[in-house]
């Protein structure tokens, strides 16, 4: 993408985010979801994006994620086109948990 509109993070940046300032976007499946949330996080799965972006608020910049890091990018796109200041999880949740679980 030339014109980049959203910001990417590392799995370390991830792990020292105060949940407080910033909303997570899940976009995981319901299985993965289940084997390893985060309570905070708003879960949007790919299938609900169309009629359920806009639940997601525009008061604090959104962190999107993904398993892998491959859909949370086109949707960050989507977001950034809409006014949101946002930022994808280089990697997906797998990388964060790698970082977790020293994988």
């Amino acid at each position: 993408m030339a014109n980049e509109t959203f910001k990417r993070i590392s799995a370390e940046e991830f792990a020292d985010l105060d949940y407080d300032t910033v909303t997570l976007l899940d976009l995981r499946d319901e299985r993965d979801v289940q084997l390893s949330d985060i309570p905070e996080a708003i879960h949007l799965p790919l299938d609900q994006i169309g009629t359920r972006l806009s639940d997601v608020p525009k008061d604090k910049p959104v962190i999107v994620y993904c398993k892998v890091g491959v859909w949370s990018e086109p949707i960050a796109e989507v977001l950034a086109e809409r006014g949101y200041d946002v930022a994808t999880l280089e990697g997906g949740y797998n990388s964060y948990l790698g970082l977790l679980y020293g994988r």
